[in-house]
């Protein structure tokens, strides 16, 4: 019963081979994040997250300037968070406030 331990290659290399199979899985992640552009759900996103306010703040924020009432921006932003429908005055909003950085 006095069974020495003996070292073999498989040991080193499956764990070795796994971690590889990682970092190159997060590497390609990475890549193709890199070089897609944001959607426009992802610039809102991205929009509220910067200022510190919430998207439901965004909806009101772009819904002034075309005049569109508080009850109207209440019910497309109950769409937006069901089917993820953006209405056209938060697209145009995001889309110039995106592209100025601001």
């Amino acid at each position: 019963m006095n069974d020495q331990f003996v070292f073999q290659w498989p040991m080193l290399v499956l764990p070795l081979a796994a971690f590889g199979y990682f970092a190159l899985m997060r590497w390609l992640d990475r890549l193709w994040v890199e070089g897609r552009p944001l959607s426009e759900e992802e610039m809102l996103s991205f929009l509220a997250r910067s200022r510190g306010v919430s998207e439901y703040h965004i909806f009101h924020l772009a819904a002034d300037p075309w005049s569109v009432g508080r009850t109207q921006v209440e019910e497309h932003f109950k769409r937006y968070l069901q089917d993820g429908d953006l209405p056209h005055y938060v697209r145009d909003y995001v889309r110039r406030h995106h592209q100025t950085g601001s």
